[in-house]
């Protein structure tokens, strides 16, 4: 493993001495494709700065290096595309921790003219060492490896849709204008092109060939998907909570498993406004004295998850499963219009299942401890 001299950094209030035994010591990341730059800071001082190559094992140096000082060690660094295996590794090692932080809510300076990778990691550490910042949930390696299947899920649906816009734009393109509107559904198109395909010019054929099969592709991907998703529903670590979950009117086993998956562990969310304020349900508001002005709701947190509670509260309010969901959509329609009713409703679809999920747990707790 790579050895790193100290050496500390002058000129920005650093004392020149290697922490003690015992002293905390905070460890900052600007992670990049190709080059990571760390500031350290102990003494409430920045004592150095330095950059290697972008890879995990000069991280580890630099933190073996003051834990086997006996320091305690905090490592903050962005969330970014490359993972979470310098959080795994850092929540291993005995006294060390590990901040992962969400860019969107690290406060910029207003009108900077500079920015730099040194300067970013400088202003990480020096925040973390104040306490100014809020790390995201780290999910386990097991679940974001699971988390993925219902991701990529996700982006094949996309790919479905695109190619089923570029078949129905290249119709459009090139004069077809009676096909079937995109309000009849892609089946109605699709049998349309079947029956005109045969009379059109070769490099048209062949164009909405091509797109069809990658549309075809994107569906046998998508069903395989949906198949090993299913199966991870009715496995013996998710089958309990997803029967829990799934019991709530609306909600299917498959929406079951995907929200288990994204949501990881609900008692982090320690109050229930907590996880309606992560889905992005509650409103946006500017209120002062006596003025109160609500807008639209935030939308931050994961937007797709936001949309398959949406799409739970629909279904719940059309079934008619849930009588108080569907009596509340029923008395807010009329007065602030259908899209503000479901969103409210979503919201107590929220909390429902924040509730069914605690309940489960709570179970699960009382049945080990018996």
């Amino acid at each position: 493993m790579t050895k790193l001299q100290l050496t500390p950094r002058r000129g920005q209030g650093g004392t020149g001495q290697p922490p003690a035994a015992g002293d905390p010591v905070t460890i900052a990341i600007d992670v990049a494709r190709t080059k990571w730059v760390y500031v350290c800071r102990w003494h409430g001082a920045e004592q150095r700065r330095l950059s290697t190559p972008g890879e995990l094992r000069h991280v580890q140096a630099l933190v073996q290096e003051y834990v086997a000082r006996g320091c305690s060690v905090c490592v903050v660094y962005e969330a970014c595309g490359f993972g979470y295996e310098i959080a795994w590794w850092v929540e291993a090692q005995p006294g060390a921790r590990v901040l992962v932080v969400a860019p969107s809510t690290v406060e910029k300076a207003p009108g900077a003219g500079v920015k730099t990778d040194g300067l970013d990691a400088g202003g990480l550490a020096w925040k973390a060492e104040r306490d100014l910042l809020k790390g995201i949930a780290v999910p386990s390696r097991a679940l974001h490896q699971q988390r993925q299947l219902s991701r990529t899920y996700e982006q094949v649906l996309r790919n479905r849709r695109r190619e089923q816009a570029r078949v129905r734009l290249l119709l459009q393109a090139h004069g077809y204008t009676d096909a079937p509107a995109r309000v009849a559904g892609w089946p109605a198109l699709a049998a349309w092109v079947e029956q005109q395909q045969a009379p059109w010019p070769a490099p048209l054929q062949q164009c909405v060939a091509e797109l069809l099969s990658q549309r075809a592709a994107a569906e046998a991907s998508a069903a395989r998907l949906k198949r090993a998703l299913t199966q991870l529903g009715r496995s013996p670590a998710y089958a309990p909570l997803v029967a829990a979950l799934a019991a709530q009117p609306g909600v299917g086993r498959f929406t079951a498993i995907r929200l288990v998956l994204e949501l990881g562990d609900m008692p982090r969310f320690a109050t229930a406004g907590a996880l309606v304020n992560y889905l992005g349900l509650t409103p946006r508001e500017y209120s002062s004295g006596a003025v109160v002005r609500r807008g639209h709701v935030r939308k931050c947190g994961p937007g797709q998850v936001r949309a398959w509670v949406l799409q739970c509260a629909w279904a719940a309010v059309r079934s008619g499963g849930d009588a108080p969901l569907s009596e509340a959509f029923t008395r807010l329609a009329p007065r602030v219009g259908r899209k503000r009713a479901i969103v409210a409703v979503a919201r107590r679809l929220a909390l429902r299942l924040r509730a069914r999920w605690l309940a489960h747990a709570a179970a699960l707790a009382t049945a080990a401890v018996a």
